[in-house]
């Protein structure tokens, strides 16, 4: 049998779930719309073919094994970003509330950007380092600069006018 503090807070716990879900059925924010431009055929391509010339450059594999690593690091990236790049973007909405700026401010697309690309770094250095053993920080400014070109590929899609 339950207490009577017990009760109070399962009723509060379950209050407080269902408040956010009525009030943020019409919110958006940046990251949305990146995470939507992201997982569109084209960008999608845009991507692969992007990583696995810099796959080609920067770890000096054959064609074959250079594809197959664009495709693993951007299977879980697009998997994964689902998730991780509008939970990063919510993260830049609290970051930046002390500025008072609003959502769409060019200062919260800017650093939804950035988390956005951060975001797919992370995903992808760790997926390359578990699974083809290579080393995080010896990817990172490559990774970084690959993620660049894609993210600017999903903005440009969706129309960003920054």
């Amino acid at each position: 049998m339950l207490n009577e503090k017990t009760k109070y807070s399962l009723a509060c716990l379950i209050l407080f779930l269902l408040i956010p879900i009525h009030a943020s059925a019409n919110m958006i924010w940046p990251s949305l719309y990146i995470m939507e431009g992201m997982v569109t055929w084209y960008v999608i391509l845009i991507g692969l073919i992007t990583e696995m010339v810099f796959v080609k450059c920067f770890l000096k594999h054959t064609f074959l094994k250079s594809v197959l690593i664009a495709f693993v690091m951007n299977v879980a990236s697009t998997v994964l970003g689902i998730v991780v790049i509008p939970l990063s973007g919510i993260i830049v909405e609290v970051l930046m509330i002390p500025f008072g700026t609003g959502t769409f401010h060019p200062s919260h697309v800017i650093m939804s950007f950035i988390f956005a690309v951060l975001s797919n770094v992370l995903i992808e250095g760790l997926t390359v380092k578990w699974i083809f053993k290579y080393k995080f920080n010896k990817m990172f400014w490559w990774l970084f600069i690959a993620n660049v070109i894609s993210v600017a590929a999903a903005c440009l899609v969706l129309g960003f006018k920054y």
